[in-house]
């Protein structure tokens, strides 16, 4: 009993070490991180990266070259406007604040977000509201084997006319409860409801106009295995939404019901994501551990212009570690919200050298008895 308490302490002890101490450590020598932020230029047509050093704004090109705000007039519109700069066309278009507004937009997927274990209870809005202004949503659905419960928000009471309504909608277009994949989006300019998918892969967007239910299948991705989707509200409703297949490729699919692939590959569980959208490019920003993907897509037919791939600087402060430890033990991870115990930054080097201490030790402790017993 006494051995078995005195393993129940050592690997505690070691658990505590491989914790606190490379914890320690990346405290000690932690250092300002972050990326600049970079947007392609339909001036310069190359990717540009802001620089506010010394208190002044510039944007510097692959060759280094700084410039000013001109080169990028669909992000800093405002200023260009305001102190009359802004060029009356560009690539043959006229160029005007509805303009730029209308294909402006802004898109960002973390994975904390799709590895969350989230209630599979949804918000239910009207989509065209009286006074076309967002209002507090009034229901709340969930999805069950046998269709789509509608409650009411106040009281929580089951509404059957809606339930049904919703149920027979989906049924008829084929859908197969329960659903599989769900989103619907909070940081909206209106209601656009759900992209969703049900048992069987198959997509369809449901949502509510005029209280009654509005449902459209997507026929055009019945070939995809789909593995993520992501809705779009946007001013310019050209686009529904994205959807991902399960060898990461990245598609849009239009409101016409017609998908473009794109060259964008990201997996949703392990790499961020940024789009930046205006009336000539969509700047797509890819983040995964060892650096980030650019991709410059036409506004329109979502066609490849241009790509960059920076590598991220080296985090010197975890060598320590890695000499000292064959592995990390942490707790939280920034793929998911979850607490539990997870292994990380496994290191031969740190297994090696981990090794030849614990032979050291054995060789002394061994020395010690032999002279001992003498």
């Amino acid at each position: 009993m006494k051995k078995i308490g005195s393993v129940y302490i050592w690997c505690s002890l070691a658990a505590v070490i491989l914790w606190i101490v490379p914890w320690i450590l990346g405290i000690i020598g932690a250092k300002p991180t972050g990326t600049p932020f970079t947007l392609y230029s339909c001036v310069l047509h190359d990717f540009t990266y802001l620089d506010n050093e010394g208190g002044d704004i510039k944007f510097i090109d692959r060759q280094g070259v700084a410039h000013g705000d001109e080169v990028q007039p669909m992000f800093y519109a405002s200023i260009l406007f305001g102190n009359g700069t802004m060029p009356d066309s560009l690539g043959g278009r006229a160029i005007t604040r509805e303009a730029i507004d209308y294909d402006r937009f802004t898109l960002m997927e973390r994975p904390a977000y799709v590895n969350r274990k989230a209630p599979k209870a949804y918000l239910l809005m009207e989509s065209v509201p009286l006074r076309m202004e967002l209002q507090d949503p009034e229901y709340g659905m969930v999805f069950r084997k046998d269709g789509l419960h509608v409650y009411k928000m106040n009281g929580k009471e089951y509404d059957e006319g809606k339930s049904r309504d919703f149920t027979d909608r989906l049924s008829a277009l084929g859908f197969q409860f329960p659903c599989d994949l769900v989103s619907g989006s909070h940081r909206k300019e209106y209601d656009e409801g759900y992209l969703l998918t049900d048992r069987e892969g198959h997509l369809f967007h449901m949502k509510m106009v005029g209280g009654k239910a509005d449902v459209q299948r997507f026929s055009c991705t019945d070939s995809l295995d789909i593995k993520y989707v992501t809705i779009l509200e946007n001013t310019n409703r050209t686009a529904i939404g994205y959807v991902v297949d399960k060898d990461n490729k990245f598609y849009v699919v239009k409101s016409d019901n017609n998908l473009v692939p794109t060259e964008v590959k990201w997996d949703p569980t392990t790499e961020s994501l940024l789009i930046v959208g205006d009336m000539f490019y969509h700047t797509v920003k890819v983040s995964e551990g060892e650096g980030e993907h650019f991709y410059a897509l036409r506004t329109g037919d979502y066609s490849l212009e241009d790509t960059m791939y920076r590598a991220l600087e080296r985090d010197d402060r975890h060598k320590v570690s890695s000499y000292l430890f064959p592995f990390r033990l942490a707790f939280t991870s920034s793929l998911d919200g979850f607490v539990r115990p997870r292994i990380e930054s496994f290191s031969w080097i740190g297994l090696v050298v981990d090794l030849l201490i614990a032979g050291a030790m054995v060789l002394v402790v061994r020395s010690r008895k032999k002279t001992l017993s003498k």
